[in-house]
């Protein structure tokens, strides 16, 4: 009777090893850039019109969104995020980020590597939330005109292709503000900056 209550007591240590879960692999995190080159984006600032969000934005397109910053107001609007993706921006799934979250690495194309940057807004309004892009323009400081592929004109987003593109994450930030046009309010956007990947360290 001992001998098979010592078999029972082991066979019972045994079960609950086996059941015990196993120590997670450490995962790629969603912010390492996994192919040659990746866009991240920032707005360093932004500034929305007096009545925001009761006001009217000027109508855009259907944009199938990617990764956003989780620290959304959907009843106040807010943030306004700066977004970017690829070439086909309106249907991969751009990434988000606002001025206390970089958005998420958004791989590129290998070859002849383009950007599509743009600017979206979490609208409550009748009961939808969900996020919706807002048309863009490069605002007078001259900054911004050279990302642009329509420069002073108001385009639903930008598409700027990478010169000499260099292995890894670049940054694109600006700062954002409105601006009262025809069909309603526009971004405008100034302060443009694209910063390339950083040198990689000693022993990389």
């Amino acid at each position: 009777m001992k001998s098979i209550q010592r078999l029972l007591a082991l066979s019972g240590g045994f079960l609950c090893l086996a059941s015990a879960p196993a120590a997670a692999a450490p995962a790629l995190t969603q912010t390492d850039c996994t192919t040659n080159y990746c866009i991240k984006s920032q707005p360093t600032s932004y500034q929305v019109p007096p009545g925001w969000p009761a006001v009217t934005v000027q109508p855009c397109c259907k944009i199938d969104w990617g990764s956003r910053p989780g620290s959304i107001d959907w009843p106040n609007g807010a943030p306004i995020m700066l977004c970017t993706g690829n070439a086909e921006y309106a249907s991969n799934y751009p990434n988000c980020g606002d001025p206390k979250n970089l958005s998420q690495a958004f791989p590129l194309s290998y070859d002849s590597p383009r950007i599509g940057i743009g600017v979206a807004w979490p609208n409550s309004k009748d009961y939808r939330y969900e996020m919706q892009s807002v048309p863009i323009i490069d605002g007078p400081d001259g900054t911004c005109a050279q990302y642009s592929h329509q420069p002073g004109k108001v385009a639903n987003w930008w598409v700027h292709q990478l010169k000499d593109p260099k292995v890894g994450s670049y940054v694109f930030t600006a700062t954002v503000a409105f601006q009262q046009g025809e069909h309603g309010f526009y971004a405008v956007l100034s302060n443009c900056k694209l910063a390339p990947p950083s040198a990689p360290t000693a022993g990389q």
